[in-house]
């Protein structure tokens, strides 16, 4: 923890994850506004608010954050990582961003980000990490594969009250979690 602002600093052998809180927000928005093709993925249009939305979302819900990437030999922010604890119930998170900016793709740095985030989860007790995200961005399957994420079923769906096949629901178990 960042004694200054009690918000995490999850670190790996070449990234710091801060995550952010009230006062971040232009940070975050940097790093979205350098990704304009990550909204494109996602199916939306870029919002010059994203960041600022996000960052009060995290503050409001506990267990709830948003961190941006940034190279440690630098200091340069080159991603984000958004996540939520406890969702949806204990010992399982949510993930819900992780991007990094073309400049920096190609290297490895979404899934060192992640490695950290996930050993930093399963630290305090995290077993599996999900992801979701609408079916028909076709183009994310092979992505969230690549990082060991398993498609749940139609049936687990309906076990967590999602009725519908709209959502691809995806679980990655932790190690050590």
């Amino acid at each position: 923890m960042n004694a200054a602002s009690a918000e995490p600093i999850i670190e790996s052998p070449r990234l710091r994850l801060h995550a952010l809180g009230p006062g971040g927000e232009a940070r975050l928005q940097a790093v979205f506004d350098a990704a304009p093709d990550w909204s494109a993925a996602l199916g939306r249009p870029a919002d010059l608010r994203a960041a600022e939305a996000e960052v009060a979302a995290s503050a409001a819900s506990p267990g709830r954050a948003i961190a941006v990437i940034t190279l440690r030999e630098t200091g340069d922010d080159l991603g984000a990582v958004g996540w939520w604890g406890e969702k949806p119930e204990p010992g399982i998170a949510l993930l819900g961003t992780l991007l990094v900016v073309p400049a920096h793709r190609g290297a490895g740095l979404a899934r060192e980000a992640l490695g950290a985030l996930e050993a930093w989860l399963a630290a305090g007790g995290t077993r599996e990490l999900r992801t979701a995200f609408p079916r028909r961005l076709l183009p994310l399957h092979p992505l969230v594969t690549a990082l060991g994420f398993r498609e749940m079923s139609i049936a687990e769906h309906q076990k967590l009250g999602m009725a519908g096949a709209g959502t691809s629901l995806w679980r990655k178990p932790l190690a050590g979690g």
